[in-house]
């Protein structure tokens, strides 16, 4: 009986390290996408509900703490996807499967429209998981139309954003791109902290951020378009609201 409890206690060690290792953590590496690397950046943590949460970054991409959705997570692999901050219509949301190894190593893939991109990463940090942010009501210096310019590729795009508050809730706006055609985009996302106001279409991975100056009456700040960011400056098209 002794030496068979003996040769479990030896025997657990090594089942210890045999078992999954858990992935709450930060996780850097290359993303692998055709013609040209991108650092990823995966933040992993179990919720107070016991569920996982996490948010991701590419650089590059103009992605910055996006939250992922259906994630899924077990002892040696996880899966998840990232809604409508990287994804479209016909071709659905780019989904992320890994497989967790041995140390802190982890490997997997990106697919989207029928695209694949490997990916390496290294466990660095403890998680630092962006919660989803929240739209807020706005100052009314800022609840009003308002209108600029930016050029792209040699074009000029007319830029409108109204945004307008409401009772008891937060903001809403209307975000219109117009070139060679007029796209009239989904907002998700209105922020206003101090004079800084920040507007994001989530679905076409497309936001406006700037500065409001008094003096001049103007919004100035980039217009955000995937990794691009070209300088916008917005200014009233109708009078303040009263």
């Amino acid at each position: 009986m002794r030496r068979t409890i003996i040769i479990l206690l030896m025997w657990f060690p090594a089942l210890a390290c045999c078992a999954g290792i858990a992935p709450e953590g930060r996780w850097e590496g290359p993303l692998q996408i055709p013609g040209r690397e991108l650092q990823l950046v995966l933040d992993l943590a179990p919720g107070s509900s016991g569920a996982w949460t996490g948010s991701i970054i590419i650089q590059g991409l103009g992605i910055k703490g996006a939250p992922l959705s259906n994630l899924v997570v077990t002892d040696t692999d996880l899966a998840f996807d990232m809604g409508n901050s990287l994804g479209t219509p016909s071709d659905g949301p780019a989904r992320f499967k890994a497989h967790i190894g041995a140390g802190d190593g982890m490997a997997g893939e990106m697919r989207q429209a029928g695209n694949v991109a490997p990916f390496s990463l290294r466990r660095v940090a403890s998680a630092q998981v962006e919660l989803p942010r929240r739209s807020t009501a706005v100052g009314r210096d800022i609840a009003d139309q308002w209108t600029g310019e930016f050029e792209l590729g040699g074009y000029p795009r007319q830029v409108t954003i109204t945004v307008e508050n409401h009772a008891d809730a937060a903001a809403t706006a209307q975000f219109v791109i117009v070139g060679k055609q007029t796209n009239n985009l989904p907002v998700d996302l209105v922020i206003e902290e101090g004079n800084l106001l920040r507007i994001e279409s989530q679905a076409n991975n497309v936001a406006f951020e700037g500065r409001f100056h008094k003096e001049s009456g103007e919004i100035r700040g980039l217009v955000e378009l995937g990794p691009l960011e070209l300088p916008l400056v917005l200014r009233r098209s109708v009078g303040r609201k009263s």
